[in-house]
């Protein structure tokens, strides 16, 4: 039978405190969003991904996702005028359930690629301006004002770019990460990276073993992520429904990373994997705010609250160099 180790009680605390990225400006009040439980590591390749279950039960918050509402034809996105403006686009939510957008989730088409910079909720019927960042920094034009999901978020560091930085440095982050997977375009845009046959075939190979190998219940609510047996994301939801929905994109979001750090030798290789099977919930808790001897060394944090509600937090780890090898 699988064991759980209870409480993540660092991310708890973060997750009940104060919001950076919250959607409206007044003061949230502080809410608990319960316990969670760490599950065994699950290891494909050089990744691994911890699952965290909550222990709150049902009934779980229900959203649509932006190519569910796509399929529905409930969703429109489109910049904002005939002009256009790189930072914002509008998008009515036209679905009877809040429409949750990710950030680093990719919207095609328009007058250029972007993708989203923070979660953003719409409710049912609601327009909203919606913060975006440009990932195709050489088209600035386009027959048609409307945007395609591209069902996909982007890997951890451009998100992270996203969420702490400006344009340039994503703009940037799209050119290095085009560079090492061996991809380019005329116009630069991330779309191609996700494109790739070779690669969309790379990583259909560790998301098939990961996904077949997730323990499926329903309070599994997020993922701690290690490449390489380091852990460098920590991605947890209030919504074990809303988290299920996001699973696939987020783990191929994971696993464009680990593609880029794969271990040059075999050895080195069981090293990471011996590592990875080794995480337990200290190390989690470490490494999202505890009080351990490797307590926020480079880890940036940031939360969302919609309505008052903790509903999405997202952990980055200290940056590291990539090895020589790439995808």
């Amino acid at each position: 039978m699988k064991s759980r180790i209870p409480v993540l009680s660092a991310l708890v605390a973060l997750l009940t405190a104060p919001l950076a990225l919250a959607q409206n400006e007044s003061p949230a009040p502080e809410l608990s969003l319960g316990d969670y439980e760490v599950g065994a590591p699950v290891l494909a390749y050089n990744l691994a991904v911890v699952p965290l279950h909550t222990r709150k039960g049902p009934p779980y918050d229900d959203y649509t996702v932006l190519e569910e509402a796509q399929a529905a034809k409930k969703v429109s996105i489109r910049e904002l005028d005939s002009d256009g403006t790189v930072r914002e686009l509008r998008v009515h939510n036209r679905d009877e359930r809040p429409l949750y957008l990710v950030g680093g989730e990719l919207l095609l088409g328009g007058k250029q690629d972007r993708m989203v910079q923070n979660d953003v909720v719409l409710d049912p019927d609601e327009r909203q301006r919606v913060p975006v960042f440009c990932v195709e920094q050489g088209r600035w034009e386009g027959q048609s004002l409307a945007f395609q999901p591209g069902l996909a978020v982007a890997h951890p560091d451009l998100r992270r770019a996203a969420l702490f930085s400006e344009q340039g440095a994503v703009w940037g982050e799209v050119a290095r990460k085009s560079q090492v997977s061996g991809v380019s375009s005329p116009t630069g845009t991330y779309r191609r990276v996700f494109q790739d046959a070779a690669l969309r075939q790379r990583i259909g190979r560790y998301l098939d073993e990961i996904q077949g190998k997730l323990p499926r219940d329903e309070r599994l609510a997020g993922l701690a992520v290690a490449i390489n047996g380091d852990l460098e994301v920590v991605d947890v939801f209030d919504s074990p429904k809303l988290y299920a929905k996001l699973e696939r994109k987020l783990l191929a979001s994971y696993v464009l990373a680990a593609l880029e750090k794969q271990p040059g030798r075999a050895e080195h290789e069981e090293q990471g994997r011996a590592k990875a099977r080794a995480l337990k919930k200290e190390h989690i808790d470490q490494f999202v705010g505890g009080t351990g001897p490797t307590t926020k060394d480079g880890v940036e944090k940031k939360m969302f609250r919609s309505k008052g509600k903790a509903v999405h937090g997202t952990f980055f780890g200290t940056k590291k160099d990539s090895p020589t090898r790439s995808p």
